[in-house]
């Protein structure tokens, strides 16, 4: 460790923020890591899994992954960045997203060629100052796939608002997709899948596009 190093870290140590541990780096420890309730990639596809079929409703989808539940330290921290901008929220959530990216890739879960981020309205855009798909999954994926800016989305109440029935009326015309899929294999991200509604209507264009395959991408999924 570098002179400048140790002294940072002497005068600004840093802490698991699960267990308060002292850690080297800014960060949640491994423990709490592997602590945490996250879905087992190697469960595969989780649109196999009864409980999630009876749920979500992605006809458009081929295929489903996700975090975990939006409950806990996940929920806590996705409300912390969304909610109140806090920065190092998605700091945390990005080393879970990529701990469990990787984990689904070295299972060889998935085969896709490109991600679409389910993007903000232009209003709510300007307001939050940010994308929270892409301050998580974008930094996290980037390296490894092309991103494709081709999905756009109008203005509708916010979906927190609503309830599942109105989520699937909210969601039939939100959103616009300009551009050719034909034969690409889609990563279709978001940061929380409630219903299916949002994800489902942006994927139901992404087929018409021409994508030969679509998997469902989330942070969590929301248990009823």
């Amino acid at each position: 460790m570098s002179l400048a190093r140790a002294l940072t870290h002497t005068l600004f140590p840093c802490y698991c923020p699960c267990c308060h541990s002292p850690v080297d780096v800014q960060g949640i420890c491994a423990p709490c890591l592997s602590a945490l309730p996250l879905f087992a990639p190697g469960q595969g596809n989780l649109l196999l899994r009864a409980d999630i079929q009876a749920q979500f409703n992605l006809p458009c989808c081929d295929g489903l992954i996700a975090c975990g539940w939006y409950r806990g330290m996940l929920k806590r921290w996705l409300c912390e960045l969304k909610l109140r901008q806090r920065s190092h929220a998605a700091c945390l959530l990005r080393q879970v997203i990529a701990h469990q990216w990787q984990c689904y890739c070295a299972e060889q879960i998935i085969d896709v060629d490109a991600a679409i981020l389910i993007p903000l309205p232009r209003h709510r855009l300007i307001t939050r100052g940010f994308n929270q798909v892409m301050q998580t999954w974008g930094r996290v994926i980037e390296t490894q796939l092309t991103i494709l800016p081709v999905l756009s989305k109008h203005m509708t109440p916010a979906q927190q608002s609503l309830n599942r029935r109105a989520r699937l009326k909210n969601q039939a015309q939100a959103f616009r997709l300009e551009g050719d899929l034909t034969g690409r294999q889609i990563l279709l991200v978001d940061d929380v899948i409630t219903t299916g509604a949002t994800i489902n209507a942006a994927a139901q264009l992404c087929r018409r596009a021409g994508a030969a395959q679509i998997w469902a991408c989330a942070t969590c999924l929301t248990p009823y």
